[in-house]
């Protein structure tokens, strides 16, 4: 009895404490688990928005809760609240989950009604999480949570940029504003207010309180305003500008709520400015570039600043100006640069003398300056250098010699310093030699590979300079192979030609081997030959692999080289076209006759793709299942007029490239048809021509005279015809006679005989007996 007294007693007991300690553990399992992290989903909207967790009225929040640390199996118990930011009262927080536990994995996930936050005024939220008294509990502050996290409620966001990013006392600031939705980035209208005036309010101020502007209102969702800076106060370093756009989004708002944009400060600052040359030393008949930029110290450029320039001889107060250069009436541009340039005529600066280059700026009565020297010296011109080197391939322990060309001036000094440098590829130097001779060598350390660095100095005595680097690089031993043919057809044989090239490997074992296009080995072995060159064969079989990679190694005292060339079967297209006529008008038809060709033993696709037109016109498509025929091509009646490449590309029906084909039209206004109309391939002009020359050679062959005919039979003479007299004319002196051929009258007026006379009627001569 006593026993089971002491048991229920014990029980008893225990049942006591297990419902004292029981609350305690629970309510400390909240706390003891106490690394809970509370976010939102981003809103995915566009780079608008001011931030990923900035939201609209009537968008739905997604609350995500993560408890880690979890190191019971007691339940975690949170509650979750939605207030402004700063908000303290409990009654006046837009939203709360109660007593809330996380899943298996610590996570919690709930949402909030776009028809709750549709009535949220503009403001910064905060999400609060709390144990599971938070929210009932009202002696808990709403601060004293266990995390938060905040957001944004606003439906539109303002961007504004000013004009410059500083100013100087005076100025006119130009601001551009526009009034967007954070979701779309849509420029807000006043349609997208019930109940609004649509009024919007701006304002600045100085850091220092001098100057002040606004509050100005405006009624544009779009647009600019200016402002000027106080003239007459000092620079008050950095400037803000707020702008807040009013407007009531339903009915249900907690007053007029308003929005300051994160604007960009501006900065108001002295005048000042930056001045260089492009050069401190020059030589006479040197072009001076002088760079003036005008700023707003510590902010960005100041335009239209005048600008003075003058060029003096000498430095400081004694400095006297060389007239006809520079000058008083430059201007800065936008971004407040002025570039002056100059050349150093001998009649005017002389040479070992140092100039000044002063310049004096002014704007709104504010002024800066500054000057800059530069100095005129013989010599500085440039000396062309060229470093050539022996061998195209360098080994270990090879000696690489170098030449270096050079070159300078008209009247320059030709007596020349040579320092070279030679460095690896860490940066270490090599080598270096100063030199009057314009051939450098180096001998490569046996236990060197790498890359080497070699440089040149090139000086004269009139301070002339020129340089040239270029880096070489150096194996231990290098194996130059080449498979020909590199396109091969079944039963070819392939010859791979090696050479070796090194200075240490002297006495190498060489073996190759050859791999197909699966990567298997169809031939490998041993060159029984050491010489530095060989070569060794490979005959293709009947069924060839689409490639063959050759290789050849080299080895000799634990020292492995090698190298491989590919060869590849014989396939792929031959595509040709060619055009109808050799010239065409604006607006005629060409014919393009096309051909395709397989190369080896590759089959034609059973479709082709054609893409084809002018460099500079229209381009088409055509699809055909031939591999010879005609596509066609309409000129366009503007086309210009000349030469014109015209183009076709072929693919095959999978997309494939097969090749490509090109022609030159030639296009002429009222192209005359006897060049370009053809028979038989040839040009009607050239057909006529042909046929004229015809004509021409049998016309000549009809015009030729008759060959001499052989000498005919001899004939009997004839029998002597007695001598006609002269006809004497009854009654008339016998020193007169009758012409034979006119019958005129001729006078002899001597009795000599024979004589011979001359009719002065016809001028027929005879002889009179």
């Amino acid at each position: 009895m006593k026993n089971q007294t002491a048991k229920l007693l014990a029980m008893g007991i225990g049942f006591v404490i297990a419902l004292g300690v029981l609350p305690l553990v629970m309510a400390d399992d909240n706390f003891d688990n106490s690394t809970v992290q509370v976010t939102l989903t981003e809103n995915g909207y566009p780079a608008i928005a001011p931030s990923d967790y900035h939201f609209i009225p009537g968008d739905t929040l997604e609350v995500n809760m993560q408890v880690s640390g979890m190191a019971d199996t007691e339940e975690d118990i949170f509650d979750i609240v939605i207030c402004k930011v700063g908000e303290t009262d409990h009654d006046k927080c837009k939203w709360f989950a109660d007593n809330v536990t996380p899943d298996d994995n610590g996570e919690y996930h709930t949402t909030v009604s776009g028809d709750d936050t549709l009535f949220w005024s503009d403001d910064a939220y905060r999400v609060h999480i709390g144990d599971e008294n938070y929210y009932d509990s009202r002696s808990i502050e709403i601060s004293q949570g266990i995390n938060w996290f905040n957001f944004n409620i606003q439906l539109y966001t303002i961007i504004a940029e000013t004009d410059r990013t500083g100013y100087v006392p005076g100025d006119t600031v130009t601001v551009f504003y526009s009034i967007v939705s954070i979701k779309d980035g849509s420029l807000i209208t006043e349609d997208a207010y019930e109940d609004s005036d649509f009024n919007g309010q701006w304002g600045v101020d100085s850091a220092d309180g001098e100057t002040k502007e606004g509050p100005n209102n405006f009624n544009d969702a779009s647009g600019s305003f200016e402002f000027d800076i106080n003239t007459d106060s000092d620079p008050a370093g950095d400037f803000d500008i707020g702008i807040w756009f009013n407007g009531t989004y339903g009915g249900d708002r907690e007053g007029v709520e308003f929005l300051s944009a994160p604007w960009p400060d501006f900065r108001v600052d002295v005048l000042d400015l930056a001045l260089s040359t492009d050069r401190t030393t020059y030589q006479l008949e040197s072009v001076v570039k002088v760079s003036v930029n005008t700023i707003v110290q510590w902010a960005g450029p100041e335009p239209d600043v005048k600008v003075k320039i003058a060029i003096l001889e000498g430095t400081g107060v004694d400095a006297d100006e060389v007239d006809n250069y520079g000058g008083d009436e430059f201007y800065s541009d936008a971004q407040g640069n002025v570039f002056y340039a100059f050349s150093l005529d001998p009649d005017d600066f002389t040479e070992d003398e140092t100039y000044t280059v002063r310049v004096n700026i002014t704007k709104l009565g504010k002024k800066a300056g500054d000057e800059v020297t530069f100095d005129v010296k013989a010599g500085g011109r440039a000396i062309s250098a060229n470093m050539m080197f022996t061998k195209p391939v360098y080994t270990s322990g090879d000696t690489i010699d170098v030449e270096v060309e050079t070159a300078v001036p008209a009247g320059a000094d030709t007596d020349f310093t040579f320092i070279y440098k030679v460095k690896d590829g860490t940066g270490g130097t090599k080598a270096q030699e100063a030199s009057s001779s314009s051939f450098f060598s180096y001998d490569v350390p046996d236990n060197f590979e790498g890359s080497l660095f070699f440089e040149v100095e090139v000086y004269n005595a009139d301070g002339d300079f020129g340089s040239d680097s270029e880096w070489i690089e150096v194996h231990y031993a290098v194996i130059l192979l080449n498979a020909e043919p590199q396109q091969y057809e079944s039963g070819d044989t392939i010859e791979a030609e090696y050479t070796l090239e090194s200075i240490l490997m002297d006495n190498p074992t060489f073996f190759y081997k050859i791999r197909d296009s699966g990567f298997n080995i169809v031939a490998e072995g041993e060159i029984l030959d050491s010489a530095e060159t060989g070569s060794y064969e490979y005959v293709v079989p009947d069924v060839a692999s689409s490639s063959y990679r050759f290789y050849i190694y080299a080895n000799q005292d634990g020292v492995w080289v090698e190298t491989f060339d590919t060869c590849n079967l014989a396939g792929g297209y031959d595509v040709e076209i060619w055009v109808d006529n050799p010239s065409y008008s604006p607006g005629d038809r060409v014919v393009i006759h096309y051909e395709i060709n397989a190369r080896g033993d590759e089959g034609l696709p059973d479709k082709f793709v054609f893409s084809y037109g002018m460099s500079n016109g229209p381009s088409y498509s055509w699809q055909s299942d031939s591999p010879d025929g005609d596509i066609f091509y309409e000129l366009p009646d503007g086309v210009n007029e000349g030469d014109i490449y015209f183009y076709a590309n072929v693919q095959d029906g999978d997309g494939n490239f097969i090749g490509s084909a090109g022609e030159i039209l030639h296009i002429q206004e009222s192209a005359n048809p006897l060049q370009w109309v053809q028979f038989g391939g040839v040009a009607l002009i050239t057909w006529l021509l042909l046929i004229l020359v015809i004509i021409l050679i049998i016309m000549m062959l009809l015009r030729r005279p008759a060959a001499p005919a052989g000498a005919p039979p001899a004939e009997p003479e004839p029998e002597p015809v007695a001598k006609e007299e002269p006809v004497v004319t009854e009654g008339e002196s016998p020193l007169a006679i009758n012409c034979k051929s006119c019958g005129a009258e001729i006078e002899i007026t001597t009795s000599k005989r024979p004589i011979e006379v001359m009719c002065p009627s016809c001028g027929e001569t005879e002889m009179v007996e």
